[in-house]
């Protein structure tokens, strides 16, 4: 989740379809997505032993979750870029943890993995932010990654991908690319300027 100086006064920080509240007690408040949908599946993830936010509350709207403590892995990343290797890879193992986990006969995928929605805790690296989750398949996960650091992640986040990508097969995540393209494209968060780059990728 991003910060945003226009942000309510408890408010922790936003993303583009959902923002997040300081509840105190070592909770947050969640609101946006499919609150129901997405705590199942974290309570799914979390019974394989995946790292993820405890959930404390499913409300109409939102969700209560544990509060975790630590920067992103981007924040980090924008303060000490000599990681970037090494988050690439963590961030490759956390894909393949998720993908080992089954899930409706498929493979979990969370289809938002990237560096801002990885929190590096005390303890840990956890993630966040399962409104897109769903079964499938892995290469799909992984080339969405691919499409979200390329449009969004701007310069760091293209810089990210070659380290990231080299943790995996190459033509496998490539022959994902048209439907993680058409998957980015289908948000209707999305910008203009970033749906022509993804679209590019494919050209």
């Amino acid at each position: 989740m991003a910060t945003a100086p226009n942000l309510p006064v408890n408010a922790l920080g936003a993303g583009r379809a959902a923002i997040v509240f300081d509840l105190g007690g070592g909770r947050v408040l969640r609101r946006g997505g499919a609150p129901a949908r997405e705590a199942e599946i974290m309570a799914h993830a979390r019974r394989a032993g995946y790292p993820v936010p405890a959930v404390h509350e499913i409300r109409p709207d939102a969700l209560v979750l544990e509060r975790i403590e630590g920067p992103t892995m981007l924040d980090d990343l924008r303060r000490r870029p000599w990681r970037l290797n090494s988050h690439a890879r963590l961030l490759a193992e956390l894909h393949r943890r998720l993908h080992a986990i089954p899930y409706e006969d498929a493979a979990l995928l969370h289809l938002d993995l990237h560096p801002q929605n990885v929190l590096l805790s005390p303890s840990g690296p956890v993630v966040i932010d399962w409104t897109n989750a769903r079964a499938g398949e892995p290469a799909f996960d992984v080339a969405l990654t691919w499409v979200i650091g390329l449009t969004s992640g701007g310069r760091l986040g293209r810089a990210f991908l070659r380290p990231y990508l080299a943790q995996f097969d190459r033509s496998e995540v490539e022959s994902a690319l048209p439907a993680a393209v058409a998957f980015r494209l289908a948000d209707p968060n999305v910008t203009a300027k970033e749906r022509e780059t993804a679209r590019r990728l494919l050209r």
